[in-house]
């Protein structure tokens, strides 16, 4: 008999409780008891499935690019995203309060596997193997939350009093709660991919996962020593070619450590494949005879689009230079010496990336209304591991050759000489180095929201991010969080609220 569960209120209040219900009947029969593989199975389907959230633009769906690349230098905010671009977000934002109750739902439904798999009839090593499965989600999803909000609510079991208003937990605990759960997953993990579960995370990701916040937490000695582990699995090498890891159906392939991968069906919620369903990121063809032109939640800031070298293949191969308009001509970016030039007063402040295609872009299909594909969206990959291993050596001592033997690795794959023919660096200049190679490497892939507030210039480099010198952006160091909902606050009165809010 499965123990009575009684559901914390935060993280969930925005649902409806027949809305809530339905979808966790339908993916968590933990609900119903674990007892058998296929039961525990399930469960984890239901728990890795809630990575893609319960709206359309849920968790790993639109809302994470929303969150972690508009508030940037890298995307200008449009439509619905214009608050996160000019810092005007109020507390009750919905792609905020989703994305908040999103992350708790999915932790309360790898919680409950985590509680109630020693039930099931099945061996102890699977047991071991599924429970770790869920440990790791739950360490992505306090990461991610932390990331976002700063302090939170630590709930680390599925059962809890109803009544109780507990107060936000220090990022240091929450932290040490993470490194508890991934040090606890990873003598269960395998280091291949799962045969059973294709796309569950392997002893690479709990790697990877630790090293991310090893990094955000600036402890270099330990990322070093995470990214040797990753290496020393001898699972992951960067592809020949950058544009074949968006190429849609190449979603497990050596480069890729944990991702997000997704059906492509919308409606998909398919208990047989993790997080079924579809990320809603698709960018089109832009030609306005069948494609949905002007797709505008994600543009790119001209400033990062002129800031590559023409001839690295990320850059050529990576974005969309030039589009149709409505009247069949073609239109490309302005430039930035002439962006006020009457004569290209027609061209766009901003460009596009490629980074996720549309399956029938280029085709007769109307795409005006179907932004749904099956891409892969990224939590970790190899190139991180290079970037942040020599951002650690040189935080340790300096610039080295192992420094730019890594960073060459990824410069080379985009078809950039070696860093260090470049000009000569010291340990500040090399850090900008390798911080303007994550931005090349990671543009539109949600690093660098994080990447600007552990390198100190999260202020700066937004306030001159825009085109024009008159555009005036009014972000502060406290917009490095993002509100607590109000919803939440309403409900628990000991729940604070961030600065800037």
């Amino acid at each position: 008999m499965m123990k009575k569960i009684i559901i914390l209120l935060i993280g969930i209040s925005i649902f409806s409780c027949t809305k809530y219900l339905e979808e966790d009947l339908l993916t968590n029969p933990a609900l119903d008891g674990l007892n058998t593989e296929e039961d525990v199975k399930a469960a984890l389907t239901g728990a890795y499935a809630g990575l893609l959230g319960s709206s359309n633009p849920g968790y790993y769906g639109r809302n994470y690019l929303y969150l972690r690349e508009v508030p940037t230098d890298n995307l200008l905010g449009t439509g619905a995203t214009t608050d996160f671009d000019n810092f005007t977000l109020g507390t009750s934002n919905t792609i905020v309060v989703n994305t908040y109750n999103d992350i708790y739902a999915m932790i309360l439904k790898a919680n409950l596997l985590i509680d109630n798999v020693d039930s099931a009839d099945i061996s102890e090593d699977l047991k071991k193997w599924y429970k770790a499965q869920a440990q790791f989600l739950v360490a992505l999803g306090y990461y991610d939350l932390t990331s976002l909000f700063g302090p939170v609510v630590l709930i680390t079991s599925s059962v809890n009093d109803i009544e109780a208003k507990p107060s936000r937990t220090s990022v240091e605990k929450v932290d040490q709660h993470i490194f508890t759960l991934l040090n606890e997953a990873i003598p269960n993990l395998e280091a291949e991919e799962s045969e059973v579960l294709p796309g569950a995370a392997t002893l690479g990701a709990a790697y990877a996962l630790k090293m991310k916040l090893h990094l955000r937490r600036k402890e270099w000695t330990n990322v070093d020593e995470t990214a040797n582990q990753i290496m020393q699995l001898n699972q992951y090498s960067l592809l020949p070619n950058v544009e074949d890891l968006y190429t849609i159906g190449n979603s497990f392939n050596d480069e890729i450590i944990f991702s997000v991968k997704t059906t492509g069906d919308p409606n998909g919620k398919s208990l047989q494949s993790l997080a079924a369903g579809s990320t809603d990121i698709a960018q089109h063809q832009y030609d306005g005879k069948n494609d949905y032109w002007g797709f505008g939640t994600f543009r790119g800031e001209l400033k990062v689009y002129y800031s590559y070298d023409p001839s690295d293949e990320r850059f050529i191969k990576l974005f969309r230079h030039s589009f149709l308009d409505r009247k069949g001509k073609t239109v490309g970016p302005k430039t930035l010496d002439n962006k006020n030039n009457p004569a290209v007063k027609k061209s766009l402040p901003y460009i596009y990336s490629e980074k996720y295609p549309h399956p029938l872009a280029g085709t007769e299909t109307d795409l005006r209304t179907d932004i749904y594909h099956g891409s892969t969206l990224f939590v970790s990959r190899y190139a991180e591991v290079l970037l942040a291993k020599a951002e650690a050596l040189n935080e340790i001592s300096g610039p080295s050759a192992e420094v730019y033997n890594l960073i060459n690795e990824v410069r080379n794959r985009a078809n950039l000489p070696n860093l260090e023919t470049t000009g000569s660096f010291d340990q500040a200049s090399l850090r900008d180095a390798i911080f303007q190679e994550r931005q090349w490497e990671f543009f539109m892939e949600g690093y660098r929201r994080d990447d600007l507030i552990r390198q100190g210039t999260f202020v700066e480099k937004i306030k001159d991010s825009h085109l024009t010198s008159t555009d005036v952006i009014n972000v502060q160091e406290c917009h490095q969080l993002f509100p607590i909902p109000e919803i939440e606050r309403s409900l628990n009165s000991n729940l604070t609220q961030n600065d800037c809010y």
